[in-house]
């Protein structure tokens, strides 16, 4: 052997292996855990199921990451997971007959801005959340990844699997139905 040769690096074991995609699933959890709490949210997860909900994206996240295309925008496939976990996460709802407690104290205001000032912002974030809430998934996941979350229709078609005119035929309907679901709600209101 050569004296200025490196010697040869010998394949990771198993043990090393979990070490480093463990790092890995660490980084990534750091970098992405509130745009996927964000997600979560403008999904429909109640803020008692978040942390049990964002949990089983990063399993998934865990268990999938090697079927991760690096051609497309990380974010993008991680919100297609959330897109799905959402909806599993609405269809075991419906089943269950547990009624809320109300709101959290988490979510209690500041008080540094003015009474009425809050109170107007919390009935509009009721009544958004209201209205996307009469959203099937497929509609709200639409209108959530375009509106909020700014993806192109294309890149909403990879993630939700289904051709871009589908993506164009359920935005304008999310939004048709959004129109109707909040006139209404702002007739009740007044």
């Amino acid at each position: 052997m050569k004296a200025n040769a490196k010697p040869a690096r010998s394949a990771p074991t198993g043990e090393q292996a979990r070490a480093t995609e463990d790092l890995e699933i660490r980084a990534i959890y750091e970098s992405h855990a509130s745009f996927v709490w964000l997600s979560l949210q403008r999904l429909g997860i109640k803020s008692p199921d978040m942390d049990d909900v964002a949990q089983e994206v990063f399993l998934i996240v865990h268990r999938r990451l090697d079927t991760f295309d690096r051609n497309t925008r990380f974010t993008s496939w991680l919100f297609g997971i959330c897109v799905r976990v959402a909806a599993n996460y609405r269809r075991r709802r419906r089943w269950t007959l547990e009624v809320p407690a109300g709101d959290s104290s988490d979510d209690r205001p500041s008080t540094h801005a003015a009474a009425d000032d809050l109170l107007a912002r919390r009935e509009e974030r009721h009544l958004a959340e209201w209205a996307l809430s009469r959203l099937g998934i497929e509609k709200r996941a639409t209108f959530v990844m375009f509106e909020v979350e700014a993806l192109s229709c294309e890149e909403i078609a990879k993630i939700m699997n289904v051709p871009v005119g589908t993506v164009y035929s359920r935005l304008h309907a999310a939004r048709r139905q959004l129109e109707k679901v909040i006139a209404r709600g702002l007739r009740r209101h007044r």
